[in-house]
């Protein structure tokens, strides 16, 4: 079973996650490369692995890019 959590963002919008918490995940810094295993935001406001382009800077994208924290 999934557990649902919305959590509120810094830009005042809500999140929702499944089985992932926001809390694990950090945005790249703009002059970081985007890489597999990275995440973004999809329209229903939540986590999915990013599965376009990589070695391009964070910055260059039009969506945030999330990388999981280590632990």
């Amino acid at each position: 079973m999934k557990t649902i959590e919305t959590v509120k963002l810094k830009t005042g919008r809500n999140l929702q996650t499944g089985t992932q918490s926001p809390r694990q995940f950090r945005r790249l810094k703009w002059d970081e490369l985007v890489t597999s295993g990275d995440y973004v935001v999809n329209e229903n406001r939540r986590f999915e692995p990013w599965d376009g382009p990589r070695g391009f800077r964070a910055d260059s994208f039009l969506k945030p890019i999330y990388r999981r924290k280590k632990r």
